[in-house]
């Protein structure tokens, strides 16, 4: 019995990661073409950087509500799979309008983009908590690597997504974008739907909320400093050693870095405890960073962006199963949905820093991030040293 419990844990955990792969390739896609989309409509480009806050708006907005929602109804893991699905079809059908619509009418576009934001949410948070409910607490861990794992592959290939599209008619991408994400949140409602619940008659009680705070004050002050360094500065780092035609196949090797170290992300947890393997890992992120700036040669610059992968896999990994194992039991749904809130405020946050008061700031530009970073993993290791003398 135990082993099938366990086999089945293994495929849940696998259609999560899924989960999240295809829906991080579908926001590339959307990001590729959202240019020519408003070009297509007659919105002026100008207005591209408020359309992604906007986005990333949303989804904090609802990432809370819909956690909300998962918390609170009766019979919660029967209607938050029906709504799941829902949801996503509604998201599927919206995000296949969309290379559409932009020369019938810049409003419809509009329209039916929030729609598309709003439905797409729902496989943010809601996948994790999904399976939350029904796993064990010591299960936990393993479903934040392979949620992680999908996204940071995706990551890893989004580069190469974008040289691949360069002048394909849109319509194919959305459409396969939009499939593949329907069939992968139907695969996971399916195994998902198959397991018994694991309930703990022993389980803790949920952490209370402003005890959690000081996580989500790391979380924010950390997920803004490590994309500075990695969507806005790498770039710039590698093209001071190498030709523009080459970062396409140095991008992602950040994420490579980032998914192998999560492979030990688990056993690391387990001895030393989520917040220290986080805390340390926000330090090697910020001593990478810091170190990025000073190499000379591609060797080393490589080498170090992978070690920032890596530290950010710590990192991200601790902070996102401490937030799962403190919501549990019965909160999971508001930890979740807060804890992906945050990340979209922190990315709403460098959107925003880098087109309107980055060009001002180039003389931090390159140590902003290592300061940062540097700053959060402290906070990180005193949250980590007061949560254990308290115990």
């Amino acid at each position: 019995m135990s082993e099938m419990v366990e086999k089945g844990n293994s495929r849940s955990a696998l259609a999560l990661g899924s989960v999240q792969f295809f829906f991080t390739l579908g926001w590339t896609v959307y990001a590729i073409y959202l240019p020519e989309l408003l070009k297509g409509a007659g919105i002026a480009l100008t207005w591209l950087p408020w359309l992604l806050m906007a986005d990333q708006l949303i989804f904090a907005s609802m990432d809370i509500a819909f956690g909300m929602v998962a918390d609170r109804v009766a019979d919660g893991y029967r209607k938050l799979a029906h709504l799941l699905l829902w949801l996503t079809t509604v998201s599927a059908g919206a995000f296949l309008l969309l290379p559409m619509l932009a020369s019938v009418s810049p409003g419809l576009l509009l329209t039916v983009l929030a729609i598309w934001v709003i439905s797409a949410s729902v496989v943010r948070a809601p996948t994790l908590v999904l399976l939350s409910k029904r796993a064990k607490a010591a299960q936990q861990g393993r479903l934040v690597v392979w949620y992680a794992g999908g996204m940071a592959l995706a990551s890893a290939l989004s580069p190469f997504l974008g040289l691949a599209l360069k002048g394909a008619d849109p319509r194919w991408p959305f459409a396969i974008s939009a499939l593949s994400l329907l069939a992968a949140v139907y695969v996971l409602r399916r195994v998902s739907g198959s397991q018994p619940a694991q309930a703990e008659s022993d389980a803790p009680p949920p952490l209370p909320f402003s005890a959690y705070l000081p996580l989500l004050l790391v979380l924010g002050l950390a997920t803004f400093a490590f994309q500075l360094h990695a969507f806005v500065n790498a770039g710039p780092l590698y093209l001071a050693q190498v030709g523009k035609e080459s970062l396409p196949w140095l991008m992602p090797l950040l994420w490579l870095g980032f998914f192998a170290a999560l492979l030990g992300v688990g056993r690391l947890v387990k001895r030393f405890g989520a917040l220290s393997v986080a805390a340390s890992g926000i330090l090697l992120t910020a001593l990478a960073s810091y170190a990025s700036v000073a190499v000379n040669a591609l060797e080393a610059l490589v080498f170090l962006q992978m070690l920032a992968g890596a530290g950010w896999a710590l990192a991200f990994a601790g902070l996102m199963e401490r937030a799962s194992a403190d919501g549990t039991r019965g909160a999971e749904g508001v930890f979740m949905g807060s804890f992906f809130a945050v990340t979209a405020l922190s990315s709403l946050a460098r959107i925003g820093f880098a087109t309107q008061y980055l060009p001002a700031l180039k003389g931090i530009q390159f140590a902003l991030p290592a300061a940062l970073l540097l700053a959060a993993g402290l906070l990180a290791a005193l949250y980590a040293l007061k949560r254990r003398q308290s115990r």
